[in-house]
């Protein structure tokens, strides 16, 4: 749930849902602040990011002669020198045929500044910030895997069934249909997939990004499933695509800055609990994997951002190139991007919400704006979907504090958070009002653990627990609901998307009282999912008539979006509350009335020449 709260003041009092982002530097000139809040644990040393104003005339290349130190960038070496500043190069690298969108979205602005560790990065973004023909400077900030810290664990008896497909290890997948035969269970608390399989099942117009450690490309499981890149030519050297990568043909190294992809646990496990060939006698089934015709299955992009073989939650890094992975899967016809990822942030923000680096904001608005389309934003022939979707997991620090869930909390993306087998948030688990929607992520008790594809040095297949492993499930059905909707069509958008699965999301505050309303919309149910009513999807969704924490929480669809009005009327019919609202559609916004006094009200909600009415009770 998202993003927005308004505050009740007795007037009318509009909060922005936009991130308020102070200075770490106080009592500088008012307009050119520092727009982080990091400490220097929290971010990479030796280099920034720094965006010009523009474009630089000449080449851009550091030179030492003597004492002085040039950039190409006339801007930039008056602090060469006493920054030591080693080299330059774009952040978002050219992009070929793609350079003409990078150019007009502003991202060829963006430099990647390498400098002596001398210098702290905090300081030296600061002092970078306050030149003249600096748009920005920002540090690079560490980030973390949102997997649970691994632990010995013992495996549960398997379960025997008939099943759908003959993956032998379908058994141990409790969350794609529990039985609650264990004691550790309760039916029904899983993502309620397998009624859907007899009819979408993955489909490769539909092309998953995952941006996480490398996916194991020799794993049996996953072979036949990984992207393709149509028009390269492997080995040769050369970028025969024109997409401004050498030799990428299941995707991209960002760490290494070279093709060859290194088999990672963590980004393998993300990848088969998508897209693992199902139906092909060989350990597990995925949510869109196909049905082992030749052909089927969703198609996995590895973009890889983390390299460590064995790390599980707790694994650092630290990549200036993160923001470019993300990109690459919208100029490469991903049109979902999965990232099981967050900032390493090790203290609570400063800020009434969290911060956001500027730089992954942009490459994130590039991949909603992007995926699935030409240099003018339209839709390709042959793509699902006209723009892309963004998932996050939130976190695993058992907070609501936005800013340990970072970036999952941008109002763009959708946060997933987890719950264990039995419908209750998994006690590692982020909540707070920016989650979206929740899916099983395992237990820490030994038991319910998720099951998926790993690399070999682990045996192909392991279980793993986290946020990690609840974002890929939310990931999977939305590729099926853009099978259905998006495949071989025209029109279908992120936002519909979005509606869909938020609207047919299963409650979760019954099982959670302690967490209302702030596990999202509930937990993603891919059998509703696929069979909604697109044509009659609620214009107006109040999450309870029942108000007893003082927040009143609602949604709106694209058909009430954007600017609209809120009155409440009291049970004597007086108004009491009248409020213009900005509202982004889908997301989950709250209104704060704890200043109103027990009793019945009446919500009027009016947008785009509708109105909606809603009565409730406030406790």
């Amino acid at each position: 749930m998202k993003k927005t709260v308004f505050f009740f003041l007795m007037t009318i009092l509009i909060a922005s849902c936009h991130q308020e982002e102070l200075s770490s530097v106080p009592d500088e000139p008012e307009g050119k602040q520092p727009v982080f809040d990091l400490s220097e644990e929290e971010v990479l040393q030796g280099c920034i990011y720094v965006k010009l104003k523009e474009e630089p005339a000449g080449e851009v290349g550091v030179r030492s002669i003597g004492n002085t130190v040039t950039t190409g960038v006339k801007v930039l070496d008056r602090a060469a020198s006493s920054l030591k500043i080693e080299r330059m190069e774009r952040t978002f690298p050219y992009a070929g045929k793609f350079e003409e969108r990078t150019r007009k979205e502003g991202l060829h602005l963006w430099y990647n500044v390498w400098f002596s560790k001398e210098t702290s990065a905090t300081r030296a973004a600061t002092e970078v910030a306050f030149l003249d023909g600096i748009e920005m400077a920002v540090p690079v900030p560490k980030i973390v895997s949102r997997a649970t810290p691994e632990t010995a664990w013992s495996l549960y008896g398997v379960r025997t069934g008939e099943w759908l497909f003959n993956d032998p290890d379908l058994s141990r997948q409790w969350y794609l249909d529990n039985p609650g035969t264990e004691s550790w269970q309760k039916k029904g608390a899983d993502i309620r997939l397998f009624d859907v399989w007899k009819q979408y099942n993955g489909n490769p117009a539909v092309i998953v990004a995952v941006v996480d450690g490398g996916i194991n490309q020799e794993h049996p499981d996953l072979q036949d499933n990984l992207w393709t890149n149509p028009d390269e030519i492997p080995g040769n050297g050369m970028d025969d695509d024109g997409n401004g990568y050498v030799d990428d043909i299941h995707g991209y190294n960002f760490v290494d800055d070279n093709a060859t992809l290194v088999p990672h646990r963590h980004g393998t496990h993300v990848a088969g609990t998508i897209g693992a060939t199902n139906n092909n006698g060989t350990g597990i089934s995925s949510i869109a994997g196909g049905d082992g015709t030749p052909g089927s299955g969703v198609r996995l992009m590895s973009c890889q951002i983390l390299k460590s073989l064995t790390s599980i939650g707790g694994e650092v890094a630290s990549d200036p190139f993160i923001a470019a992975a993300i990109k690459y899967g919208a100029d490469n016809g991903a049109v979902i991007s999965q990232n099981s990822w967050g900032y390493a942030a090790t203290r609570a923000g400063r800020n009434a919400s969290s911060y956001i680096n500027p730089v992954h904001k942009e490459a994130i608005d590039y991949f909603i704006k992007y995926a699935g389309c030409d240099n003018k934003g339209e839709q390709l022939d042959g793509s699902p979907m006209k723009g892309g979707i963004v998932l996050f997991a939130s976190g695993n620090a058992n907070t609501s504090d936005p800013r340990i869930a970072a970036p999952a909390d941008y109002e763009k993306v959708v946060a997933v958070a987890a719950i264990e087998a039995d419908y209750r948030k998994a006690s590692y688990s982020n909540y707070g009002t920016y989650t979206d929607i929740s899916a099983p992520g395992g237990s820490l008790d030994g038991d319910g653990r998720i099951w998926s594809t790993t690399t070999e040095r682990s045996n192909n297949y392991e279980y793993l627990a986290g946020t990690s492993m609840a974002c890929p499930l939310v990931s999977a059905v939305a590729a099926l609901v853009i099978e259905k909707y998006g495949v071989g069509k025209k029109g279908f958008t992120p936002e519909a998307l979005k509606e869909i699965l938020y609207q047919s999301a299963y409650d979760l505050d019954e099982y959670n009282p302690r967490y209302a309303g702030q596990l999202g919309h509930g937990c993603v149910d891919a059998a509703a999912a696929l069979e909604i009513d697109v044509s009659n999807l609620h214009p107006f969704i109040l999450k309870s008539n029942q108000i007893t924490d003082n927040m009143l929480i609602f949604s709106v669809s694209s058909s009430m979006s954007g600017n609209g009005k809120l009155i409440l009327y009291n049970g004597i019919g007086s108004k009491v509350l009248d409020l213009h609202l900005e509202l982004e559609a889908a997301s989950l916004h709250a209104v704060d009335i704890t200043k109103l006094s027990a009793g019945y009200y009446t919500l009027v909600y009016q947008a785009k020449g509708m109105e909606f009415r809603e009565k409730f009770i406030k406790y």
